[in-house]
């Protein structure tokens, strides 16, 4: 039911998985020649019990991006309920009962307006692959009954719900560049090339040139929490001198 409290199922299968993984390499005996083939073996067998039984027909590479994609890019820890704009709204109520039985609360200015409704529907196909999939021994052994029955039992927004978190979604967006944004520039190169690794590019209006600096520093945060690669001192220097000089014309 919309504005039920739920406890969110904590987005720790990428670290766990890569966690096993190492363990099961370091574990192993010295690699020889024929050893790689073994270490493949073991790979595509603990990737297809932490998919469960109806992944083993996949191809590896398959299998692979649907169990990494679980923590890779996820919204970070540090944004709750009440950073949320229209606090009280029947979009904002959707948003807290649904998506927190996965990841953590995506603040709607993650992505801009025309992002939103492939990244929603991406996000329910996602959660029914997984409802469906999630549940191999090995899945149990490491996360635990608790965590994987709350998987297999996620609640998914009926069709008029989808319907007004996309609409939320979209009214509190990320305000996008125009089309007519000048990026032939060494800065506005820096620009485009970070920016949209995680969503469209920012418009420079949207925030005072004293503002930006403050945000590119918010953002660089996010991309380590998200476990993206997070851009450097240098990069957001020139970003921060692009947006600035935008932001004054």
């Amino acid at each position: 039911m919309v504005g039920t409290d739920r406890s969110p199922l904590k987005p720790i299968l990428a670290t766990i998985l890569v966690s096993i993984l190492a363990a099961a390499i370091a574990c192993s005996r010295e690699p020889a020649a024929s050893d790689h083939e073994l270490e493949l073996a073991e790979v595509d067998t603990l990737l297809s019990e932490l998919g469960g039984a109806p992944t083993a027909g996949m191809e590896r590479g398959q299998r692979w991006r649907m169990v990494s994609s679980i923590g890779a890019g996820l919204p970070p820890s540090n944004y709750g309920p009440e950073h949320l704009p229209e606090q009280g709204s029947r979009g904002a109520a959707i948003l807290t009962a649904y998506c927190v039985q996965c990841h953590w609360l995506p603040a709607p200015k993650m992505h801009a307006a025309a992002e939103w409704p492939l990244l929603v529907r991406r996000m329910e196909m996602r959660a029914r692959t997984l409802r469906a999939r999630m549940g191999g021994p090995h899945a149990s052994e490491l996360v635990g009954e608790i965590l994987l029955s709350g998987m297999a039992s996620t609640e998914l927004p009926s069709r008029e719900d989808n319907d007004s978190l996309v609409a939320y979604l979209q009214r509190n967006a990320l305000q996008a560049a125009g089309p007519g944004e000048p990026l032939d520039t060494p800065e506005g190169s820096v620009f485009q090339r970070v920016c949209r690794t995680c969503h469209e590019l920012p418009d420079p209006s949207a925030h005072t040139a004293e503002e930006w600096p403050g945000v590119i520093g918010r953002m660089r945060a996010n991309m380590v929490f998200m476990d993206v690669p997070s851009m450097t001192e240098d990069e957001s220097r020139q970003i921060a001198t692009y947006l600035q000089e935008r932001t004054a014309r």
